[in-house]
């Protein structure tokens, strides 16, 4: 939830999208359901996660909104300058 680190893999998914690529994602954050607006928004592709999350996740992305993921990512990527910005603002939209 960095700030920085969400501008980066923001970078890496749009220059793999410029070459007609996808961007994956493993590790702690891809795993975590309360990083999929987030994660999605910025236009990663695909994300791994444990089993036991993948039935919460999928009735969440059921819910979302492919323009308030992008709304959502924009404002961490452009207003939040901490994690913890960053974290109230994803807690804001999945309520």
């Amino acid at each position: 939830y960095n700030p920085s680190l969400l501008r980066l893999i923001n970078h890496v998914v749009k220059a793999a999208h410029a070459e007609g690529k996808w961007a994956g994602m493993c590790g702690a954050m891809a795993g975590d359901q309360k990083a999929v607006p987030l994660l999605m928004g910025i236009g990663l592709d695909e994300f791994s996660m444990s089993a036991t999350s993948v039935l919460e996740t999928r009735s969440l992305m059921k819910r979302l909104d492919s323009t308030k993921m992008e709304e959502l990512a924009d404002k961490a990527l452009t207003q939040a300058a901490t994690m913890e910005e960053v974290l109230a603002l994803v807690d804001d939209y999945t309520k």
